[in-house]
């Protein structure tokens, strides 16, 4: 029941991107003589880079990544900019443009691509079909990497998948139709409040845990990406994850109890971790199991990426702050983090044959920085209000005037749409507050409909009832 409220068509789509931008980076060694790894560097740099303005201009980002034209010319980006890199290996200058060239543009659409994506299945509200796509995405992985190195096949039929990927993933997100009942904040949470502190936390760990991630991917496979997707060590641990994913959509569809419920996410967490850790600590002891140990690494990785989209998605929803606000910040740390794990590995490769132990003292240090993320983020104290989705009890009082100077915010009321919008809240008729503001009767319909319209509702019980689900935590924290 709980899969057939999974939007499919967007489940297949999301999970086309992500193996496009997979294979847009690891397609080049299946040619043996290319050597153009900076367009992955270029392209992570890009990506945060270009996801800057959209913490600025929050607004403006969302309906550019709900904009046909915009979402094809992403596409169109990805594409060809995953076609030029095949062309650009080499030290000439043209080789260097095409570097350039291919890293601009797959760098713009990992960023901006993905984020529209986030923002669709936040306002579909199908947080199932969000988690699946990583399932879906899996499969798709193994079943192309293993075609691709079936001999009879060339290996620019793999990159011409690869660059057509990007134009179905985004057909398939402009067939999604547009949802304008999600009502959301395009500003970051106050200072001080139990929301900023989550926000910072998520970017963190992303930064953290995707920077060891990166580090371990690099020194574990060392350019042999493709040949362990499609092993058979990867087809197990597929398995596996369908397993661990059907699992994953029974806590969240399980609303009944909450507390088992937080109980159970905080297991998968706990699960990552301990993935997490023995992956790094056997670095030094791994020479003879090195697929073994990135298959370790790998399933770590799958049941963290899931948590923070879990933790992500549950973050808008619950405060309805802006999808392309979270994403985007979320976007701009996990690029970021590749970039710094990547460039440590190759300072790490330089350094380890005349550094005697310094795989040792790499392996602590990864290890520390994996305890205190995991220890120190997301504990069960914040994990409550952001593990799961919870609708958010009425309070009375200040809280009441918190929600509507959120609402204010949001639907940007003016200040006699503002009155009438607390007289709402307080439960006064009509006739009530044309008496209270010496207003018309005519005036105050004229100043209700402007605010179901600026907050896209209906009635005055849907607005109600936003008014409900906006409630923001204390500052203690605590909901």
């Amino acid at each position: 029941m709980e899969l057939n409220r999974a939007n499919i068509p967007m489940t297949i789509g999301f999970a086309l991107c992500q193996l496009w931008l997979t294979l847009c980076f690891f397609a080049p060694q299946l040619f043996p003589e290319n050597s153009s790894v900076s367009v992955y560097e270029i392209s992570l740099g890009v990506c945060a880079v270009s996801l800057v303005p959209a913490l600025v201009l929050t607004k403006r980002f969302e309906e550019l990544f709900e904009n046909r034209v915009v979402i094809f010319a992403l596409a169109a980006c990805a594409g060809i900019g995953t076609f030029i890199i095949p062309f650009s290996s080499g030290d000439t200058a043209i080789d260097v443009v095409l570097q350039i060239v291919a890293g601009v543009l797959t760098g713009i659409a990992s960023g901006w691509f993905f984020v529209a994506w986030y923002q669709a299945f936040c306002k579909a509200d199908d947080l199932i079909g969000f988690v699946l796509s990583v399932l879906v995405n899996s499969l798709f992985m193994y079943v192309l990497t293993a075609v691709a190195y079936l001999p009879e096949l060339s290996p620019w039929i793999v990159v011409c998948i690869a660059s057509a990927m990007p134009f179905v993933s985004a057909f398939l997100l402009v067939r999604n139709p547009r949802n304008d009942t999600f009502v959301s904040e395009p500003i970051l949470p106050p200072k001080r409040t139990g929301q900023r502190k989550a926000l910072l936390l998520l970017c963190c760990s992303i930064f953290v845990i995707s920077f060891i991630d990166e580090f371990m991917r690099n020194f574990y496979l060392q350019g042999s990406d493709l040949l362990f997707y499609s092993g058979g060590l990867n087809l197990i641990l597929f398995i596996v994850k369908v397993a661990c994913s059907i699992m994953l959509v029974v806590i969240i569809a399980d609303h009944s109890h909450r507390m088992s419920l937080v109980y159970r996410m905080s297991l998968v967490y706990r699960i990552s971790f301990l993935l997490t850790m023995t992956a790094v600590l056997f670095m030094p002891y791994a020479q003879h199991s090195f697929e073994f140990m990135y298959g370790v690494t790998n399933f770590g990785a799958f049941l963290f990426k899931i948590m923070i989209m879990i933790i992500a998605f549950n973050f808008c929803q619950r405060y309805r702050t802006s999808p392309t606000l979270v994403f985007s910040l979320t976007r701009i740390a996990f690029s970021l983090d590749l970039l710094l794990g990547f460039g440590m590995f190759h300072a790490y490769s330089h350094f380890e044959p005349v550094i005697p132990d310094l795989l040792g003292v790499v392996s602590v240090v990864l290890g520390i920085l994996v305890v205190a993320t995991y220890s120190f983020v997301f504990t069960d104290r914040y994990s409550i209000p952001i593990f799961v989705k919870v609708e958010a009890q009425t309070e009375a009082g200040a809280p009441l005037e918190d929600r509507c100077d959120r609402l204010v915010r949001i639907g940007k009321l003016s200040r006699r749409e503002s009155d009438v919008l607390r007289l709402i809240a307080k439960g006064r008729s009509a006739p009530r507050i044309q008496e209270e503001l010496h207003l018309s009767m005519n005036t105050v319909n004229t100043h209700t409909s402007h605010i179901y319209q600026k907050l896209k509702v209906h009635s005055r019980q849907e607005l109600l009832d936003l008014l409900e689900d906006t409630a923001p935590e204390e500052a203690g924290g605590q909901s």
